[in-house]
């Protein structure tokens, strides 16, 4: 049995003093934490309801088998350059199609029809109840307002709640644009919690039975009533019970682990070169908690490429810095840095062993690393960092535990085939992001790379053949049944020879009977560039559930 292992064997035995390194997180006086609060917010975090695609959950972007940062690949930012492929792309979080409130896409900038990705890398929620202000420039103050109405609700202490307000009713990450917190909560009542999800741990599905949302708010506030003000107090209590305390390194704090020659090696290494910045890993944070609230500038990227911290002080010698991260669970959380330009903790201890890349404006704690990493000691410091794991993150356990998002299932939407070239060269690309759960009034399918201001046709069927038929040219992979529809008639927007756009909200009829069918589709566009004046999309499937 490894040595991790046999820590999550004998995690029952040591709940009592292993609960003792680190106090609870402090409470703002006006949202104190109960269990029922604490699993309200665990369902609300949880669930991709809480976006207007039904495609992303607060947990979609912090996932704590990667330490509460995103694990899903492909999502790349272009950078301040606005170029894909160059040095300064960033590795972020993917989020949603620009859309407007009826669903269809109104392209962004950058992402065109595709789903946008965030600017910077998704910090961990784990621990943050024992921060101040959150995020990597650390917007979200301990003050907390109201969304609705601005008013002052928490005075002090409510980061995570100030945090919680954002992300839901942005249009990059989880909303429509124009989204409000009005609408999320006139919204929310009448849902079934989770009823994406699956897996749900079952604590949470008992806490949750057969109850809607509104049934639930009040049974944990003692009174009706969906506020954002309430929902906003659920998801922090539930990140305030996201305590980290059980690595390796924690349970040596207490005497309930020793940790190897090496791990020990490095962890002086750590405590010589790294821990004036990385307080929240010193002895002395038992009384406090890993309390983390610095903000410097390491040499990253040039700081003009993204002000972090200068942002929210307007102080310009506060150009290029960025939140210090807690330690906790680092080796899940790869990339790392808000940019997540390093691939693996020994790439991070490279960039700090010769001085980070960029100088202006840089911390100059920095220049006392270079040199002092030998070969071996780096190999220490990467051993004594893995010790900072708790191997409830790592493997789901309490308070860690999860459901499963519909996101991460087979049932995500699939598309297949190969289209027929058109307009610059290129065949229309069909998208579908959403879930096909039965009753969806608005499942949004999409196609770009046509040319704007054309005539698209979408068909969808039951059926669908993997191997096309040729048809005028064209390779059509739905045309093979009676069940046949022409679900939508649309012009497309946008501008270029191939930059048009265009997606169709469809109705899927709230009939149980459809439920593990699957909604083949593919468009047809009016383009004299393409065989016969068309120009045909690859195809796409959808799970109905």
């Amino acid at each position: 049995m490894t040595p991790l292992l046999r820590l999550v064997a004998l995690a029952p035995l040591a709940v009592g003093l292993a609960a003792q390194v680190f106090p609870p997180p402090p409470e703002p006086a006006g949202n104190p934490s109960t269990p029922g609060k604490i699993a309200l917010g665990k369902a609300l975090f949880w669930d991709e309801q809480l976006s207007s695609t039904r495609t992303m959950a607060c947990g979609t972007c912090h996932r704590w088998d990667n330490g509460g940062s995103d694990p899903r690949p492909g999502s790349t930012h272009p950078g301040f350059d606005g170029v894909f492929g160059t040095a300064d792309d960033v590795h972020g979080s993917f989020g949603v199609v620009r859309h407007d409130q009826t669903g269809r896409y109104t392209a962004s900038v950058l992402f065109g029809a595709d789903r946008q990705v965030t600017r910077r890398r998704a910090p961990s929620p784990i621990n943050s109840g024992y921060l101040a202000e959150l995020f990597w420039d650390g917007r979200a103050g301990a003050t907390f307002r109201d969304p609705i109405t601005n008013q002052v609700v928490l005075p002090s202490g409510g980061g995570l709640e100030s945090q919680a307000a954002l992300p839901p009713v942005d249009a990059g990450e989880m909303s429509h644009i124009g989204r409000t917190w009005s609408d999320i909560a006139a919204e929310l009542p009448t849902l079934t919690p989770l009823a994406l999800a699956t897996n749900v741990p079952a604590a949470l599905q008992s806490f949750v039975g057969s109850s809607d949302y509104g049934q639930l708010f009040q049974q944990v506030f003692g009174s009706p009533g969906v506020t954002p003000q309430r929902i906003l107090f659920a998801i922090a209590a539930y990140e305030r019970a996201l305590v980290s305390d059980r690595s390796p390194f924690d349970l040596a704090l207490i005497g309930q682990h020793s940790l190897t020659t090496q791990e020990n090696l490095g962890r002086q290494t750590f405590n010589a070169l790294c821990a004036t910045c990385h307080t929240d890993v010193l002895n002395g944070v038992l009384a406090n908690g890993p309390v983390l609230n610095d903000f410097r500038n390491v040499g990253v990227r040039p700081y003009g490429e993204d002000n972090g911290r200068a942002a929210v002080t307007q102080n310009v010698l506060d150009s290029g810095k960025f939140k210090v991260p807690g330690l906790r669970n680092v080796e899940l959380r790869a990339p790392y840095f808000h940019n997540g330009s390093q691939a693996t903790l020994a790439d991070v201890i490279e960039f700090y062993g010769r001085g980070g890349d960029f100088h202006v404006n840089q911390d100059p704690l920095i220049f006392n690393i270079i040199g002092a990493l030998s070969p071996s000691s780096k190999l220490d410091l990467e051993a004594f960092l893995r010790t900072l794991t708790d191997p409830r993150v790592q493997n789901g356990l309490p308070p860690f535990d999860r459901p499963t998002l519909w996101s991460e299932t087979q049932g995500l939407p699939q598309t297949f085939g190969t289209g027929t070239a058109g307009s610059g060269g290129l065949a229309p690309r069909a998208s579908a992001w959403q879930p096909g759960y039965v009753g969806n009034p608005r499942l949004v399918i999409g196609v770009d790379q046509a040319p704007p201001g054309t005539l698209t046709f979408l068909v969808t069927d039951l059926f669908a053949n993997t191997t096309p038929t040729i048809l005028l040219g064209h390779n059509v992979y739905v045309a093979q049944s009676p069940a046949l529809i022409t679900a939508g008639i649309g012009l497309t927007l946008g501008s270029g020879p191939a930059g048009g756009y265009l997606s169709l909200p469809i109705a899927v009829p709230n009939d149980p009977g459809l439920a593990g069918a699957t909604l083949f589709g593919q468009w047809l566009v009016v383009d004299p560039a393409g065989p016969f004046g068309f120009a045909s999309s690859d195809a796409f499937g959808v799970s109905l559930f």
